[in-house]
């Protein structure tokens, strides 16, 4: 005679599949009213939305989009405290660039012996610092040749596959 065979139930897998996270992804579009904006966008303008898609199969579009992920690359190198010193930086420098602007006193010119003092003053030296060493840093990479970006692309077949 032969032997039983023995299975074992296996069991469930824990999260959601694929096909459940979409439909969960298309529910909360309804429920937010998102999707039936964009039906009713496209049912009711087909002329717009045909310009609309056109205008974003560009290549200055394409470039835009990729110019922007490059900034939020950029942006996401930097911590946030040190780009917090950053915009506080920003707006002090901007709020007495603003100040010097508008106090509406006509200041003669240093002269001289007025630019020699300059030349000497420690906090005027401080304060240049790191602006000189910015634009140091700066104008290296501007030296260099440029290069194109490492954002891949769909082929251009319209089969939706990456490229190999």
């Amino acid at each position: 005679m032969a032997e039983a065979i023995h299975y074992e139930v296996p069991p469930p897998r824990e999260g959601n599949t694929a096909r459940q996270e979409l439909d969960c992804l298309v529910e909360n579009l309804h429920d937010q009213g998102i999707l039936r904006f964009l039906n009713d966008f496209l049912s009711t303008s087909p002329e717009v939305s045909q310009i609309l898609m056109k205008g974003l199969n560009t290549e200055e579009s394409r470039n835009a989009v990729q110019n922007l992920l490059l900034i939020a690359i950029a942006l996401g190198r930097i911590p946030p405290e040190r780009f917090a010193v950053l915009t506080r930086a920003f707006t002090e420098g901007l709020n007495k660039m603003e100040e010097a602007a508008g106090d509406g006193k006509a200041q003669d010119a240093p002269g001289l012996m007025g630019f020699y003092r300059l030349l000497h003053d420690r906090d005027l030296w401080q304060g240049l610092r790191p602006i000189i060493a910015g634009v140091k840093g700066f104008s290296g990479p501007l030296r260099e040749p440029p290069e194109k970006p490492v954002i891949k692309r769909h082929d251009e077949s319209g089969n939706g596959k990456k490229p190999a």
